[in-house]
Parts: C-alpha cells; structure tokens; sequence
C-alpha cells in the first residue's frame, strides 16, 4: 500500500508542479509587444515635451480667472490688426485706361469731317447727298446739321480735324473718371492719389484726384484748342456724344497690393507681467483669450526646469502603462486566446496608433500653426476608425478593449480631460454594436452614421453644459459628422489591406465565397453532383446547429461548401458520385483504396491555394475528417487478411487513418461532425427518428473515443447541443413519403388514418 499511496502523492506533485508552470508561463511576445507600444506612444506624445493643451474654446463663457505666472510676450490682435488695415488703406486704387474709347472717337471725328470736306467738294447735284449721309452722322450728338456745316469753312476743316483729334487722344490717353468713382474717392479722402496702370505707350504713374479728366473737364480741355468760339462751342457739343469715360477699377491688382502691404506690417508684440489678468471669469473667450493662454502655457513650459519637466513626462508615461495594463488584463480575461497570438496583438497595436496618432498630429496642427481649432480637435479624433476595424476583423470583445486603450491615451494627450475619454468610450461602445454582424459593405455605413449621430448628440449635450457660441457648435457638429464619415470611409478601403497582411477572413468575405456561382462550385456541380448535393445538406445541417450554440454559423456554412472540393480529382470513387455505375474500388486493394479517400484532404488544399481560398476554408478541409480511420477498408482489409491462413500480415492502423488534423475551433468540430452525421445517415433504410438519433449517438460516440474532439473546444453542453440539432434537421431531411396513386387507376394502400397527406413537392 505504501509505495502506491507514495507514487500517487508523487503524480499529484508533479501535476501541481506542471500547473504552476503554466501559470508562470507568460506570454513573452505579447509583453514584449504591449512594452514597445507604450514606449512609442509615450514618445510620440511627450518626445518633445509636454504640449500645454488650452480646454477653452472660442465662444465659450470663462470658467475662472486667470493671472499670468511668468513674464511672456503676446501679439496684440486688435493693434495688429489696425496696423495692417492701415497700411493697406495707404496703397492706392489701381484704375486701367480702356484705349478702345479714344480709338472710337477720334474714328467718328475724322469721319465727320471727311463728310464736311466732301460736300465742301461735291457739285450741286450731289450737294443734297452728301449733307444726308452728314446727318446720318449727327444722329444723337445734339448738333444741327446747317450749324456744323456753316461753323467749318472748307479752309478751316483739315486744321479743326487735326487739333481735334490730338485733344482726343490726349485727354483721353491721360484717362477719364466716371462720376460715380469720383465722389467714392472724395468721400475716402479728397486728396487721395490712385495708380494707373502702364499703357501701350505710357509708363504706370500715380495721380491726384483732383488731376483726373471727368467728362466735363475733358471736353472743355478739347474745345479750348479751337480759337474760334463759334466753332468751339459746336465742338463742345459734339465731343459730348463722343467723349466717355475709359478709366476702370481694377479690383484684384489693387487688392494684391493691399495684400501685400499688409502682409509687410509686423505684428504687434504686447509684454504681459506677471499677476496681469488675462481673462476673467464670465468673459466670452475670444482668439485673443486663446492666444494669450497659449502663449502663457508655452512660456512657462519653457521655464521650467529639466527636472520638472522629466518628471512631468515620466508621470504621463506611467499613467499610459497603467492604462495599457488594464487593457492587457480585460482582454486576457475576455480572450485569453488572443494574448498567446502576436500576429493579432500587432494587428490591435497597429490599429491603435492609427487612432492615436492622427490625435498628436491634430494637437501638433492646433498648438504650433493653428490650423486646427482647438475646439474642433477633440470632435475630429478619428476614435470610429480602429473600432470598427478590429470589430470586424477581431470581433466584439477586442474592439472594446481597443477602444479603451485609445480614449484612455487620448484623455491623457489632451490634459486628462475626462470628457475625451467619455466621447472615446461612447464611439467605441456604438461602433462595437453596430459593427457586431456586419455582412455587407453596405451595412459599414449605417454603422457609422449611428456613430455620427451619438457624437452629434454629445456635441450638443457638452455645448448646452458649456454655454457655447453658435458658431463654435455649428463647427463641432460638422467636425462631428466629418470625423465618423471619414473613418468608415477609411475602414471600408482599409479592410481588404488587413485581410490581406494578417491572413484573417471576414464575414464579408465569407458571403462573397458562399455564392454558389463560384467556379469551383459550379464545377462541383457538374463534375460531382453527388458531392455537390452531399456539401449542401452538410452546410444545412452545420449551420443550424451552429446557431443552436452561438458559433459563427456564416463560417460554417461557407466552410462546408467547399469542404469536399478534393474530389473534384476523382469523383468517380467517392460513393455519392458512383451512383449505378461499377464501383471502381471492386478492382482495388483496401489499401489502395484507402489512399484514393484519404488524398482528397490533400488534393482540396492544393484547390485552395490555387484559387486563394481563405485560411479558415483550407482548415475546413484537412481538420473535417482530422486523423480519423477510414474504417470501411480498414475492417475489409482486416477481413481479407483473416480469411488468409497462410498470411502472417499484419494491418497496420495508421495506413487507414487520414493524414488531417483534429478540429481547434467549435465551427471546424461542428462541421466534422455533420460530415460524418449527412453521410451515415444515406445507409439508413426507411429512416425514422429513432433510427436517426441511435445513428448519430454512435458517430459523436466514435468520434469522441477516436480523440477527434479532444482539441474542439465544446463543452458536453454544447455537443449535445449539436447532437439534438443535428437529429432535429435529419428527420426533417429524410422523413417518408406516402406512394401516389398509379397512372392506370390503380390506388395504393391507403395510409393510416393519422397519416398527414404530404406536400406535392416534399
């Protein structure tokens, strides 16, 4: 008794031993992985020191006063602003000349006149003629004819012409001003000077006002030439119909140029001691209010010491390895899987900085050029991107831990403010929810629209709490909108590039393959219409009882349409394809048959590759049938050997087992089982329930003895669980049907009285 009672204490130590050991055996990749994601977030938010974060926004009513604790400088706003409309006020419109005016005018006057010399030519029967095509002419000018041809002598027409013309082109060269531009100017200043840009044959020069030609002016400067009143006064008349105004504002130049002058003036530094109130309590904040905070914070950042500011660096840090510890610890505890698998550890590390570095790169923009309202900042965190992306590639549970991580890390860039981490978690709960069974693109999108619409909602209720301007929520709002479109939009894109890189196969995925026009389906059809119809019923009867156990029913539907393709190289030996054909295994050895089954696992893998199936389809085909015993030819090979006296061979076991892998997942086990379950349940000969339940209780049984569950993850719950779905679906299956009557009037045996007529095409 001794020494039994000493080995079972020995095995018991060594069984405690061994689970401590596992106990203290840490995942080392995921440790490593979690301590170079917080070095290099704590890098990329304090690398470069403590980026002072102003919570106050535009718009928004002053919590408390604020004093200034350090001498610092500020640009005045307002003075700046003064100064430079100032100087741009000194720069002087810039006016163009039209020189099509001046060409139209001096073309009527030479005309005028070449008519006058003309009749002062003509004989008497043309006299009348020409002086008509002269009134032609006169139309609208307010001149009478006789007048004009009575003032101009025939030796005074060449010279008025000429004087004539060169005043025109004088004058109007020099340019004339429209009234209305002319009371404009003297309203701005009556001394004011203007610029006027170069023609074709004068430089750009700066003029008075008051040396401007109205059309006024211009016309007495002309008609003053002609010496003889009587011809001035019919000059000055007709130059009032040619004459215009030609001078026109040139708006963009003049603009530029204010620009510019603008842009020359420095800004107005203000010195702020210390004790100076900045803003006080109740006031409205204003850019300058910002401004001057900003510029304070920065500051005193730069007067602290090197010590201070380490400490103050080491402090952020700690708080994010704390907050990336918990994270560590919800999701050992919610997958305990997923911590011993790097390659989705990285998958979340990458997503997060995805997350976390647009949130720096935002307060980088707001804090050193100011291209980012501070008060848009928080609103504009793409927290939606990462979510949904690990929602959809990981699951639920990941995705929350994720989107912990980063509205904890976010809270802490921007000064431990609590309402940034309560928006992060209200984003990551929604776009979780929403994004729990998404099986089409199309459905990424309602899921963010509900994430636009909670943070339009949280947006109004902080607004309402922090009695903001209109202007500043009309602004959170669209950065709201703009920030949970933008990130679906991104996952949509970015989905197929992680499917990709990390080998994982989503729900999309999966209903694209279960399109039964797939080539190698149709293929299947044709070739294995058999096997074809043996996957159908096995994905029917998978999928229910997936769903009977809450595992991804999706995936094993999918899984079990393709889980046979490997017969596609020889349909003809596999049972559900011989139909009344000979049995071509009659000509071969067990052996030999044996090796023709067991190659379609491999003869499928090949498929899958050929056509870039995804993993969890190419796991579907080795682990359906595991390294289970082709037991068929293994009890005909047994025979054969027993009914040889002579023979000392021997069977070995091994040669009939197939060369798979037991099932590791609750769906890989569930679709073993129904492979199995669909293809006993054809030898059963008038099938009743009974039949049903006693076929399948021998498979789980076989399939359990034989180890091909000790790796499935089910518990004995859920495998009877599978068990009852699985005779609920056969006997719906395989129920019996009553005989219809013959064609030649014969009637069959009438059924028993509690006998259901079936359905015609049942």
């Amino acid at each position: 008794m001794k020494p039994k009672t000493s080995k079972k204490k020995s095995a018991g130590i060594a069984a405690r031993k061994i689970e401590e050991k596992r106990r203290l055996d840490l995942p080392y990749k995921a440790v490593g992985l979690g301590l170079l994601l917080w070095l290099l977030v704590t890098w990329l938010f304090f690398g470069r020191g403590i980026a002072p974060q102003i919570n106050i926004v535009e718009g928004e009513t002053v919590p408390a006063t604020v004093e200034a604790l350090v001498d610092f400088q500020c640009e005045n706003l307002r003075e700046t602003d003064l100064a430079r409309k100032q100087e741009a006020n000194k720069v002087p419109p810039v006016f163009s000349i039209d020189p099509t005016a001046a060409q139209r005018a001096t073309k009527k006057i030479q005309a005028l006149f070449d008519r006058l010399a003309g009749i002062a030519a003509a004989g008497a029967e043309e006299r009348g003629e020409k002086i008509a095509s002269l009134d032609d002419l006169l139309i609208g000018s307010n001149v009478d004819t006789a007048q004009f041809i009575a003032a101009f002598p025939t030796n005074d027409i060449a010279q008025a012409k000429t004087v004539i013309v060169q005043g025109i082109r004088q004058v109007m060269g020099a340019g004339i001003m429209s009234d209305g531009y002319r009371e404009n100017l003297s309203n701005e200043s009556p001394e004011r000077r203007l610029s006027i840009l170069p023609g074709a044959n004068a430089p750009e020069r700066s003029i008075s006002l008051a040396e401007i030609y109205s059309r006024r002016t211009a016309v007495w400067a002309i008609a003053e030439k002609i010496g003889n009143p009587d011809q001035r006064k019919v000059v000055e008349t007709l130059l009032y119909s040619v004459i215009e105004d030609n001078m026109a504002y040139d708006k963009t130049y003049t603009e530029s140029l204010k620009k510019q002058a603008s842009d020359k003036v420095p800004p107005v530094i203000q010195r702020y001691p210390t004790g100076t109130i900045l803003v006080r309590a109740g006031e409205r904040a204003t850019p300058q209010t910002l401004l001057l905070l900003q510029q304070h914070a920065q500051k005193r950042q730069e007067q602290r010491e090197a010590v201070e500011q380490l400490r103050e660096i080491v402090g952020n840090g700690l708080l994010l390895l704390l907050g990336l510890a918990a994270t560590a610890v919800v999701l050992r505890v919610g997958n305990p899987q997923m911590v011993r698998q790097s390659d989705k550890l990285l998958l979340l590390a990458v997503l997060s900085l995805f997350t976390l570095g647009s949130a720096r790169l935002l307060t980088y923009l707001s804090g050193q050029y100011a291209l980012v309202s501070s008060s848009l900042a928080t609103y504009l965190v793409p927290h939606a991107l990462a979510v949904l992306l690990a929602g959809i590639l990981l699951g639920g549970g990941p995705a929350i831990c994720l989107g912990f991580w980063t509205s904890y890390a976010t809270a802490v860039l921007f000064d431990k403010s609590f309402s940034v981490f309560a928006l992060g978690m209200l984003i990551t709960i929604t776009a979780t929810c929403t994004a729990r069974n998404v099986h089409r693109r199309s459905s990424l999108f309602r899921a963010g629209l509900w994430v636009c619409a909670v943070m339009v909602l949280y947006v109004l209720v902080a607004a309402i709490l922090k009695n903001q301007a209109l202007s500043v929520l009309v602004g959170q709002l669209a950065a709201a909108i703009v920030s949970g479109m933008v990130s679906t939009i991104l996952a949509l894109l970015l989905i197929p590039v992680f499917e990709k890189l990390f080998k994982i196969t989503t729900d999309i995925t999966l209903l694209e393959l279960s399109d039964m026009g797939h080539p190698l389906l149709q293929k299947m059809a044709i070739q294995a219409p058999g096997t074809y119809h043996h996957s159908l019923m096995v994905a029917t009867l998978a999928q229910n009882a997936a769903e009977a156990i809450g595992a991804n029913s999706l995936l094993v539907r999918v899984c079990a349409y393709y889980h046979d393709i490997g017969k596609l190289a020889k349909p003809e030996f596999f049972t559900e394809n011989i139909q009344h054909k000979e049995n071509p295994h009659d000509e071969l050895s067990p052996h030999m048959s044996a090796l023709v089954i067991s190659s379609h696992v491999k003869e499928g893998l090949t498929l899958a590759r050929r056509h870039r199936l995804p993993q969890p389809i190419m796991d579907a085909i080795e682990q359906h049938h595991g390294n289970g015993l082709i037991s068929f030819f293994y009890h005909k090979a047994r025979q054969q050997t027993d009914g040889e006296t002579k023979s000392v061979e021997r069977i070995n076991e091994s040669d009939f087992r197939y060369g798979g892998a037991p099932a590791v997942t609750p769906e890989m086990s569930i679709l073993s089982l129904a492979d199995a379950s669909e293809a006993a349940s054809r030898s059963i000969e008038k099938p009743t329930p009974q039949k049903i339940a006693n076929l399948i209780n021998d498979i789980f049984a076989m399939k359990i003895k034989d180890g091909q569950m000790d790796y499935a993850q089910l518990t004995m719950a859920q495998i009877n669980a599978v068990r009852q779905s699985f005779i609920f679906s056969l006997s719906n299956m395989l129920h019996g049907r009553i005989p219809y009557p013959k064609e030649n009037g014969s009637s069959p045996k009438a059924p028993a009285a509690d006998a259901r007529q079936p359905a015609k095409d049942a």
